[in-house]
């Protein structure tokens, strides 16, 4: 914060009065509904213990609005807190009704069950009037259309959801805000079922479900601050959540970019609206995605200290006009990177696809490290076949450092982040300087790579990074040994996946050396029948395989059998060519 603001006095307000006595509007610069399971089971949690009178009041924590020229508060920090208290209002309300409905609606009933009707009746006109009808209601939700569903704004949705569409809480929904008020709403609705049936007669679930509705409406408490002014708000917010849990750091960066914009602010809320939907609005995906291009552009910080880092660099309308226009650059790459060859437009971002197979090598080993790089050099327009050095380049760095000698990634996060910010500020000027700096500080040395790989062994799996891992390692050497694969590596062991991994011997023959590199072998899936335990029988399917390497290794364990010595010398050999391929 670079200048004081003084905070207003706050306000003091039961949920009944909160929402008789404001209009809340959710601005279009703020993020969407984002809780999930957790943060609404808490909330009932909290709910549940002034239910059974374990306490005689609940503080929901604070709101901060700014009241704008139509007399409506814009909120700045807090609109969770009120759409899931909208949200549960209309679950109970709901419950209520159906109630209602299921046993009053013939007028048969007795006139002490028509007392209990009447209660019913007093919930869902409680509930009316704090939420209010279409024309004026307590809350609205951001009101840009949906890119999911267009035509549809949130608030179109927030409406039905709230206001008796029964589609609405079954309707499928790809949207991601749409998707956590449904399930907040069905959640809630499946909690008031469940804990007023525990009641065995209907006066009885009537006089709890009325007591769960006045222990939310009169016993939660919420303070709320009403700045004087947007910027004050921005300042509030931010001093109240720059640590907090419940807000991503994306979150708090994008209300402090918008809180500089001044009357640009809707064109710059529409820019992040456009490139944050490419990463489905998703605050943990925007996170990631803005930290990897502070690495690329800045210096690799910790997320706690995103906020920090970015706040203090961009301080007026210019910077963050610039890092909007920066980000919006970028984007598209980044979701690339992620996923480099679905769906299909992603496989044709880079018109030299050996660009996109080492990406998607990458992908499947599920290193992320080098993004920063990559985003650094496309940002600077470097060439495809410069690009295409750099990456394989990154990709024998992290064979060598961690999957051979297995060393952490700290250093290579920050050496890849070091990199690309030297690229980013011209500092290293052509592909030939990026790769002799990559191989200076981060590529191990050569003795330091064969000694590892002697006695690497590797698990293996069937799925994930470890399986791809070792799939990888084979697969390369098996090309450089024995001349297998060729042109067609990446097609028939990445995208068809024709292969499988099989130890060439389990037994004692082997011993503690099983899952040594020199013990495994890669076979096309149609040849693996059982599982092989003795070398011996794994022959005839050797022997079938179209790949050199496995009729060589069938023949020497024809004419030598397999043993401990056997994996390591096979092993040995393997290793002359490491650093030839890496």
């Amino acid at each position: 914060m670079t200048e004081f603001v003084e905070i207003p006095q706050p306000s003091r307000f039961r949920i009944s009065e909160l929402f008789r006595d404001n209009n809340f509007i959710v601005p279009l610069y703020q993020r969407n509904y984002a809780w999930g399971t957790n943060e609404v089971e808490d909330f009932w949690g909290d709910l549940l213990e002034l239910v059974k009178g374990y306490r005689n009041s609940h503080f929901f924590g604070q709101i901060v609005t700014y009241k704008n020229e139509q007399g409506d508060q814009e909120i700045i920090d807090g609109q969770q807190r009120l759409t899931t208290s909208t949200l549960f209002m209309a679950a109970i309300r709901d419950t209520a009704n159906r109630m209602y409905r299921e046993n009053f609606s013939n007028s048969q009933a007795s006139e002490a069950e028509l007392e209990s009707g009447d209660l019913l009746r007093d919930v869902r006109r409680e509930v009316d009037k704090s939420i209010r009808g279409k024309d004026h209601p307590s809350l609205i939700v951001q009101q840009n259309a949906d890119h999911d569903q267009p035509g549809q704004s949130l608030q179109d949705y927030f409406f039905d959801l709230t206001n008796q569409v029964a589609k609405a809480a079954s309707e499928k929904l790809t949207s991601e805000p749409k998707r956590n008020m449904q399930r907040a709403y069905k959640e809630m609705t499946h909690w008031i079922v469940a804990e007023i049936n525990q009641e065995k007669t209907l006066a009885g679930r009537i006089d709890r479900l009325q007591l769960i509705f006045e222990s939310f409406f009169n016993k939660f408490y919420i303070v709320m601050i009403s700045a004087p002014s947007r910027q004050d708000a921005f300042t509030i917010f931010e001093t109240l959540n720059s640590r907090g849990k419940d807000l991503r750091a994306s979150d708090i960066i994008k209300n402090h970019v918008m809180s500089l914009m001044g009357t640009e602010i809707k064109p710059a809320n529409d820019q992040w609206n456009r490139l944050t939907n490419q990463l489905d609005n998703d605050s943990d995906k925007i996170t990631r995605f803005i930290r990897t291009y502070w690495a690329a552009k800045k210096r690799i910080v910790p997320e706690s200290k995103l906020y920090r880092a970015i706040s203090t660099e961009i301080k007026d309308v210019n910077t963050s006009q610039q890092f909007l226009d920066d980000l919006d650059k970028v984007v598209a790459l980044y979701t690339v990177l992620e996923s480099p060859t679905s769906p299909k437009a992603h496989d044709q971002y880079f018109k030299d696809h050996k660009i996109t197979e080492t990406l998607e090598i990458l992908t499947r080993l599920h290193v992320k490290l080098y993004y920063p790089v990559v985003i650094a050099m496309v940002y600077k327009k470097y060439s495809e076949a410069s690009l295409l050095k750099v990456v394989t380049k990154l990709l024998a760095i992290f064979i060598r450092h961690r999957t051979i000698i297995n060393d952490g990634t700290n250093k290579l996060e920050t050496g890849f982040s070091d990199v690309a910010h030297r690229i980013w500020n011209l500092d290293l000027k052509s592909v030939d300087e990026i790769i002799e700096d990559l191989n200076e500080k981060l590529l191990p040395k050569k003795d330091q790579t064969e000694a590892s790989f002697q006695v690497l062994q590797k698990a293996g799996g069937q799925r994930g990074a470890k399986k791809w891992t070792l799939v990888y390692l084979l697969a390369e050497l098996y090309s450089v040994e024995y001349d297998d694969f060729g042109e067609q590596l990446f097609r028939q062991v990445f995208k068809d996946d024709d292969y499988q991994l099989v130890q060439v011997d389990t037994t004692n023959a082997v011993g503690d050396d099983a899952e040594y590199l020199g013990n495994w072998t890669l076979l096309e899936k149609r040849l693996v029948k059982t599982e092989v335990q003795a070398a011996a029988d794994l022959v005839p399917a050797l022997q079938q395989s179209g790949l050199t390497g496995n009729q060589r290794l069938a023949q020497q364990i024809q004419n030598n059998g397999w043993s401990a010595a056997d994996v390591r010398n096979r092993q040995d050999r393997f290793t002359a060519d490491v650093t030839l391929i890496w």
